[in-house]
């Protein structure tokens, strides 16, 4: 099945090739190829889809996978559990992570100093 739909899809990159070129020799191809048989074609069209299908398929399966991994650890799966619990306004930090003009040592900075703050929090609780 796999040799067969990888035939499949090049013979339609192939009919898509020949249908966008203006070249004379090219025009005498698309002619023949019109006056051909299209089953073939069809079929290679078909495969196609359902090529791409089962792609999507599996690549939608192995990102949910990942998804439930990265969910289950306990400290990296906060961002994603916050995320659905609406309490990280997404925009919001796309914005200030893609047009803030912070740089890394004043990032790490910011990171340190939130890091030593909860583990202030944490001491006081716990003692």
């Amino acid at each position: 099945m796999q040799l067969e739909a990888a035939h499949a899809v090049e013979i339609k990159k192939l009919v898509e090739y020949v249908d966008r070129k203006e070249d004379p020799l090219i025009q005498v191809v698309r002619t023949h190829q019109h006056n051909t048989d299209s089953a073939v074609l069809q079929t290679a069209r078909y495969l196609k889809t359902e090529v791409q299908r089962e792609t999507r398929k599996i690549k939608d399966s192995i990102a949910e996978k990942r998804k439930e991994r990265w969910h289950g650890k306990r400290m990296h799966g906060q961002l994603p559990r916050n995320l659905d619990e609406k309490l990280v306004d997404i925009e919001q930090s796309y914005r200030w992570l893609k047009y803030g003009d912070i740089k890394g040592e004043t990032e790490s900075t910011i990171v340190q100093l939130k890091t030593k703050q909860l583990v202030r929090t944490i001491l006081r609780i716990k003692f």
